[in-house]
């Protein structure tokens, strides 16, 4: 009998990180006094001048290198922290540390290796390896106080894995009756099933294997740290010079895999070679690093012959034995699906169990009580007959409308100060005009064969207030150079007049540049310069004309839709988004069950986007910091018409949403000030801006309330009272950001009424796996999956929630596929293809499809006033998650979020190279661990 109250608990792959879990687990740590700092500081300078690179640091990885060699691979180091430390798991050897701090100082000063005198080091060296190392227990540090967050030092957080991920390595794991995987330590704190690739059942040898990460986090008010575990499906490449990791097999027994980092441009990608100069003068055994060198020079020289010869570069296809390259991203072809699946994630939980028993202690997440909004795209189960047979004979679907009603757009597009909305449809092949004209025929309940407008014809959609226009534009919407673009927009632009009261939207077709796999970063950024997406965008943009893209190829050609055209429906429902328009699915997700003292519909919510743009390779500049925000705004009356502002950091201002995008994506991103010498600054001026933007937003609102939405990986620099570490202080002020919370510096009628924190990060959020059902006799019951909320038993201060989430193609299947891959079986157990002349015999293979598991949206609210309930904001988020603004399933972010992500997602400037980020839609400089 299960002793918890009746209810449904969600379980997840999160344990509190205990003196109980990690036993008697030791790690060796020499930290760094003052003094020792101050001289890494002053060689990190140098160097940074000696490069001309503001950005660049001391290569340390010189060090760790040969230190990971000479110890078996646990060696951890990182001055950068409040708290420098240099931690191994096995005691290093003073006189070899020495050496490998002297050689690295004098390789990184252009000192050729022979040249360094190893007998007399320079005094950084000599201090590092002075310094007195300690064997610490890690339960020493883990023992909680009452009523506070956990105060581990930042060795505890890097390390703890280390002995975790060995003693989970050491049990077989259970795969089935007949089955069991042996999984192995990385070096990283991991575990890799090297000994169990999963492969391909073509003739060509592609692999993948299983890696799961075990990470340390905190939540807020847990007075525990919290591991996290993530399980991924990782490709092996083929060749090793694009990839920037490596797994390799360390020679002898007990030693982990070495996980090693690649130095170099793609192409030209091989082991750091000061570290191996570094290593041969120290006469040591690197047969494994010299074993990854010669594997690049091979490949260079293979791929330079290819190149000389034109034709394309034929890797060995030889399974993976020493050295297995991660291939560097999940984009293009591959004959292995990405994700584990859900069985493969409650089996990884079971072992956790089986390994650690009562010690490993899981989260209490019990389910909330509330109803999720009914959605306009659930299915319609009462239908008339009548209404049924009229849905069908129009094309259009009986398991609800993904399309909001005409007299709904009309409406919203009046609020704008519009009387008609234009919807400009520009082609450039006759499939994708097809599938423009039928996904209107759809949204618009037109007769099938009513809809067939010549080019230039303005023909009605919904009265005289919604028409739609075509255009056959391939010399402004082909792939291409943008030299000719502007002269085919002028060509263009005079057949689409835009009278004063009339609203133009561009639906355009596009394609991609599809780069190779294999091909460097240069033509990379070649091939994106010809995505024809990012120039008309703009140029669109700077005439005030919100687009959308519909792709009219993909990598098998022309896209013809075998049935409902998800793509095109999706890219209309986007345009909308676009223009601002909101029908009445929001007001209806936000109206309580209940009347109450505070109502959810009828306050503003806010969504502030922030992203730190990453540099392309030989740009100089600083990195950017892009910031956009969204606004959905009550109507007077309970049955008016919500609107939409937009703001972004370009152009700051509160304008109509469509508005606001159009003047964001017409310019480049902003430059960080000069005055911003360092990131501390930088990120402190990014919080200055929202707060001056809170402000005009609060006049704007003229004494409407409001609530901000922010994510929290995004945001923790800006603002320190969204930091888990400041969670239960009893006065505001503590942390390195001069801003507290959002609105915090703002008059007390001006400030939001809450902040409501959202992460979504794999590696930040407990990873869902199953749902337990205890009813009220005791009894218990699982059940696979769950879509609703719930809250996790904090120790102290306000609660944190879970929405957990199932992914709308776990239960739709996948092209033509299975439904729910993943759901009984692991990746092991994949059904392969047969070919049959019986079609009852025939199957198609689980291998190269995706295999879903549930996600997870963590919900933290905190209240400017005792007025407004957290659990009301919980759900008010929830419900915001749910019902998205016209997606037909759940995002990860509420509406608000959402639409202020996308502004910055559809920028032309947006780039690939963008930090990778979850499609629905930067590290901390905090303490490491406290978020």
């Amino acid at each position: 009998m299960d002793p918890r109250e009746p209810g449904k608990y969600l379980n997840t792959l999160a344990f509190r990180c205990t003196p109980d879990l990690v036993g008697d687990a030791a790690v060796h740590v020499r930290h760094l006094d003052s003094e020792t700092r101050k001289l890494w500081e002053d060689f990190d300078r140098d160097c940074k001048k000696a490069y001309r690179n503001d950005d660049a640091q001391a290569p340390y990885s010189i060090a760790t290198t040969v230190l990971s060699v000479m110890t078996g691979g646990y060696v951890y180091f990182d001055p950068s922290w409040n708290e420098p430390f240099l931690a191994s798991r096995e005691p290093l050897d003073d006189q070899m540390l020495c050496r490998a701090f002297t050689l690295t100082q004098g390789l990184a000063q252009g000192q050729k290796v022979d040249a360094i005198d190893l007998k007399r080091p320079p005094e950084l060296a000599r201090r590092l390896a002075e310094l007195p190392e300690r064997a610490l227990l890690l339960a020493d540090h883990l023992r909680p106080t009452a009523g506070a967050q956990p105060k581990a030092p930042s060795w505890v957080y890097k390390t703890v894995g280390w002995d975790l991920a060995r003693r989970l390595a050491a049990v077989p794991w259970k795969i089935s009756d007949s089955r069991t995987v042996s999984l192995r330590p990385d070096t990283a704190g991991g575990l890799v099933a090297l000994d169990d690739p999963w492969d391909n059942d073509q003739r060509e040898s592609r692999f993948a294997i299983s890696r799961t990460a075990l990470v340390l986090k905190t939540l807020p008010n847990l007075i525990s740290p919290v591991l996290l575990l993530t399980s991924h499906v990782t490709r092996i490449s083929p060749s090793l010079i694009f990839s920037r990791t490596v797994f390799a097999r360390q020679p002898g027994e007990g030693h982990p895999v070495l996980r090693v980092r690649l130095d170099g441009q793609r192409g030209v990608r091989t082991v750091n070679r000061l570290a191996l100069q570094a290593l041969g003068r120290l006469r040591m055994d690197y047969s494994i690093l010299t074993s990854i060198d010669d594997r690049s020079r091979r490949e260079r020289a293979l791929r330079s012959a290819a190149v000389a010869a034109g034709t394309r570069v034929e890797w060995p296809k030889t399974p993976p034995g020493q050295i297995w390259p991660i291939r560097a991203d999940n984009t293009g072809k591959f004959p292995i699906g990405t994700g584990v699946g859900m069985h493969h994630l409650r089996l990884l939980h079971d072992h956790v169990h089986a390994v650690f028993q009562d010690a490993a202690e899981p989260l209490e997440m019990r389910e909330v009580a509330m109803r999720l909004p009914s959605r306009p795209t659930d299915p319609e189960r009462n239908l008339s007959e009548e209404e049924r047979a009229r849905r069908k004979a129009n094309g259009m679907s009986t398991r609800g409308n993904a399309f909001p009603s005409a007299e709904s757009v009309a409406a919203s597009i009046e609020t704008t100060g519009h009387d008609k909305l234009r919807l400009v449809c520009l082609w450039y092949r006759d499939e994708t005009r097809l599938r423009m004209l039928s996904t209107l025929r759809q949204a618009f309940q037109l007769p099938a064969a009513g809809l067939d407008p010549h080019d230039g014809e303005e023909v009605p959609l919904h009265g005289d207030k919604i028409t739609a226009v075509f255009h056959e534009a391939a010399d402004f919407l082909a792939p291409g150079r943008p030299e000719h673009r502007e002269e085919a927009w002028a060509r263009l632009r005079p057949s689409l007049p835009a009278d004063g009261g009339v609203l133009t939207a561009a639906w355009c077709e596009t394609e991609i540049p599809v780069a190779d796999a294999d091909e460097d970063a240069e033509a990379k950024n070649d091939r994106d310069d010809l995505d024809a997406k990012h120039h008309t965008r703009q140029i669109l943009a700077s005439h005030g004309v919100p687009s959308q893209y519909l792709r009219g190829t993909d990598d098998r050609g022309v896209v013809i839709p075998e049935a409902k055209d998800h793509p095109a429906e999706a890219a209309l429902l986007d345009l909308y988004r676009s223009l601002g328009v909101i029908d009445a699915r929001i007001a209806n997700a936000l109206r309580p069950a209940k009347s109450g003292h505070f109502r959810a519909d009828r306050v503003a919510h806010v969504g502030v986007h922030v992203r730190r743009q990453n540099k392309r390779p030989g740009e100089t500049s600083r990195p950017r910091i892009v910031i956009t925000a969204a606004a959905i705004i009550p109507p007077a009356t309970d049955d008016g018409t919500w609107t939409m502002l937009g703001w972004s950091s370009s152009r700051p201002g509160w304008q109509l949403y469509q508005r606001a995008q159009t003047s964001f994506h017409s310019t480049r991103y902003p430059r960080s000030t000069e005055a911003a010498k360092t990131d501390r600054q930088r990120w402190d001026e990014a919080a200055e801006l929202v707060e001056k933007a809170l402000g005009d937003l609060a006049d704007e609102l003229d004494g409407t309330p409001y609530i901000v939405t922010v994510d929290q990986q995004a945001t923790r620099r800006m603002w320190s009272g969204l930091q888990n570490s400041h969670q239960g202080e009893k006065q505001p002020g503590g942390g390195k950001s001069r801003h507290w919370l959002p609105g915090a510096t703002l008059s007390l009628e001006d400030r939001p009424q809450a902040v409501v924190r959202v992460g979504t990060a794999d590696d930040e959020v407990p990873q869902p796996v199953s749902v337990t059902h205890i009813k009220r006799n005791g009894e218990s019951k699982n059940q696979q999956t769950a879509t609703t909320l719930f809250k996790i038993a904090t120790d102290f201060g306000t609660p944190v929630w879970i929405l957990s989430n199932v992914p709308r193609n776990y239960d739709g299947g996948t092209g033509g596929g299975p439904r729910r891959p993943g759901a009984t079986r692991t990746r092991w157990d994949a059904q392969r293809s047969v070919s049959s002349d019986d079609k009852k015999e025939r199957r198609r293979s689980e291998i190269p499809l995706p295999w879903y598991s549930m996600t997870a949206t963590e919900i933290y609210p905190v209240s400017f006033t005792l007025d407004v309930p957290e659990e009301t904001l919980a759900i008010a988020t929830a419900s915001l998650c749910h019902q998205t603004q016209f997606w037909s399933d759940r995002a990860r972010y509420p509406v608000p979020l959402h639409a202020a992500k996308q502004m910055d997602l559809d920028h032309p400037q947006y780039r690939r190279s963008a930090q990778a980020e979850n499609s629905d839609l930067a590290r901390s400089d905090t303490d490491p661990g406290t978020d």
